[in-house]
């Protein structure tokens, strides 16, 4: 009889502890996760911007940028000043896919100094890595007072030693740069921990890269072979080199091996970017919603500025709603620049293209090398997908291709005739 007890406690226990990892695995799961806060500014996003430095063998250090703006400031009881309550907390797994963490933590803060202040924050933590590894970090940032979570993720790149994550961009102000672009006012170093290296190999393009594709288009992807217009050497002493500062447009890739393609990329567009100010700029992504002869006249006018606010205010009927509507779009544009900026343009992207026709998306979920866009009600069955796949870039990690299909003519012409309106 207790051999028979015995059992029973050990399967039942067995079976306690099975219900138990399937709940953490789905619990942990985080592919599951809804990431469209990410691309819509209208929910403020708690955080604006993740930086993951290699700053040793085993430690990467995660660097967070946010804005105080966005939390709650309170006033309680008993206080005479309000404050802020809230946490960053991650949790370290090898994919996107896996249940099992390999690390994580909670860090604890509040605020009181920057209340209705609208500058930005950076808090940064290390986290144990390993070379020969890949990882995936997820970031939540927690409003206490508010009770909310937003949830972030992040690739961290322990399999290429040379990528962009052995190197970080400072400013004057040794403030931490987030962006992979710089205008020609900034000022900048780059730094390593590799002190015996003595310089890194430099190649520039000044290549210009056309608008995506309609996402009906079936014709071939195109294919660039891509030859540095100039070639330099770049000198770097105990793991940090001078102040950079680039007036010239195009593309700075930088190696520390002659060699390999592996290492990292600043871009430098145009002034103003990522908005959009200046005049013979605007045409550009008008391409999306105009008529092939409305886009010749456009691009071929003399004055761009002047002729694109005139198409704006003949769709809208009148000179005030116009110039509302030409806002909004340039807006977009804006967005989709700080949103999916790869080797080329935000806008210009797959993902830039999808985002100023049918806006930001009601679901967003990350696999490993692909994201999944969903638009419309959960509660509806007329929903629309997208899926985009990560390519392989030398220059950036950011480029993700639509898997492109001819069903989403008709829905794309109804969303161009929508912003027309």
């Amino acid at each position: 009889m207790p051999t028979r007890r015995f059992k029973m406690l050990d399967a039942i226990l067995f079976v306690i502890l099975l219900l138990i990892g399937y709940g953490c695995s789905v619990k942990n799961k985080f592919s599951i996760i809804n990431f469209a806060h990410l691309y819509n500014h209208a929910e403020k996003p708690l955080i604006t911007g993740l930086k993951i430095f290699h700053e040793s063998d085993s430690n990467s250090r995660v660097y967070v940028r946010y804005k105080p703006s966005s939390l709650h400031y309170v006033l309680k009881m008993g206080r005479s000043y309000y404050r802020a309550d809230y946490s960053i907390s991650y949790r370290l797994f090898s994919s996107y896919e896996s249940a099992a963490i390999v690390d994580s933590s909670t860090f604890k803060m509040f605020d009181s100094l920057y209340f209705q202040n609208d500058l930005s924050l950076v808090y940064n933590f290390p986290i144990k890595t390993l070379p020969g590894n890949n990882y995936i970090v997820e970031i939540k940032f927690s409003d206490s007072n508010r009770g909310i979570d937003s949830y972030y993720s992040q690739e961290i790149n322990r399999k290429d030693a040379n990528n962009s994550q052995h190197f970080l961009l400072v400013d004057q102000q040794d403030e931490v740069i987030f962006e992979e672009w710089v205008s020609w006012k900034t000022k900048f170093r780059i730094i390593t921990p590799k002190t015996n290296l003595t310089k890194l190999f430099v190649d520039y393009y000044d290549d210009v890269f056309p608008a995506a594709r309609t996402p009906f288009s079936l014709s071939h992807s195109p294919v660039y072979q891509l030859k540095p217009k100039e070639k330099y050497i770049l000198e770097i002493n105990d793991g940090i080199t001078d102040y950079l500062q680039y007036g010239r447009e195009g593309f700075f890739h930088f190696r520390s091996d002659s060699i390999t393609k592996d290492g990292f990329t600043i871009f430098r567009f145009h002034d103003d970017y990522p908005e959009i100010k200046e005049s013979e700029l605007m045409p550009g992504p008008m391409r999306y919603i105009t008529t092939d002869p409305e886009y010749a006249m456009l691009a071929a006018s003399k004055e761009p500025q002047t002729i694109v606010e005139k198409f704006w205010i003949e769709v809208a009927g009148n000179e005030r709603r116009g110039f509302q509507l030409l806002e909004n779009y340039y807006d977009l544009v804006k967005d989709a620049n700080l949103f999916f900026t790869s080797y080329k343009e935000g806008w210009k992207t797959d993902r830039g293209m999808i985002y100023m026709i049918f806006g930001a998306p009601t679901e967003v979920f990350k696999k490993s090398e692909i994201e999944t866009w969903i638009y419309g009600d959960p509660q509806k069955r007329t929903r629309l997908h997208f899926d985009f796949i990560q390519n392989k870039n030398p220059f950036t990690t950011n480029d993700f291709e639509l898997v492109r299909q001819p069903d989403y003519k008709n829905p794309y012409f109804v969303a161009v005739d929508y912003l027309r309106r």
